[in-house]
């Protein structure tokens, strides 16, 4: 199974300079407009047009204002059909994950691909938390988590079909860490050489049926 070291890796090997492209969720946390490495950059600068949504951003700062709507991931509509939706790291926010799904289906192309980042259930960091505490630490915005079977079944059960399973390794070490954190990213790395199934993140490649 392939490993994305990086959003930036993944929209360039999934995505051709032709596609029209809906990002949900682009806002997102900690948003640097100005940064290449924000993901809505990225897709900026790989596809023929991107569209975006999320429940609030600074319209401002944006180029073509009428390619975003301020609209919930449960509940979008653009009255057009994308070649890609492209949600990274949205779906462990949702609250009603069918309703998501029934949306993108809406919204997408015959043949278009929604494209699913993550975090994985199982990695490291959170298998080592659950062995010295009663929970892992968690994200107070998240709803819920996924591994690859849960993600697949929940997908089938929707009437997707999957294309393609990866890997991402991108969410360390961007951030400030403790010194804890830092000598458990060593531990991660070093079993990284030997099996891929404690990677952070997970990807999901899916089309309607």
């Amino acid at each position: 199974m392939k490993i994305f070291k990086s959003k930036k890796e993944l929209i360039k090997n999934q995505i051709l300079n032709n596609d029209i492209v809906l990002d949900v969720g682009f806002w997102g946390e900690q948003a640097d407009v100005n940064s290449p490495d924000w993901p809505h950059n990225i897709l900026l600068s790989q596809a023929q047009e991107v569209f975006g949504v999320d429940l609030d951003f600074d319209e401002t700062t944006l180029i073509k204002k009428e390619n975003y709507k301020k609209q919930t991931a449960e509940n979008f509509n653009f009255g057009k059909e994308f070649d890609i939706i492209f949600a990274g790291d949205v779906l462990e926010h949702l609250s009603n994950l069918g309703l998501f799904l029934d949306s993108c289906k809406r919204n997408l192309k015959l043949n278009g691909r929604l494209i699913i980042t993550t975090p994985n259930a199982f990695s490291l960091f959170s298998i080592v938390e659950k062995l010295f505490k009663k929970e892992p630490s968690v994200n107070s915005n998240h709803t819920v988590y996924f591994n690859f079977v849960v993600l697949k079944k929940l997908l089938e059960k929707n009437n997707w079909k999957i294309v393609e399973s990866a890997y991402l390794d991108d969410a360390w070490p961007k951030y400030k860490q403790s010194f804890k954190r830092k000598n458990l990213w060593l531990v991660y790395k070093f079993f990284g050489i030997f099996t891929k199934k404690f990677i952070q993140n997970i990807v999901i490649v899916a089309s309607p049926k």
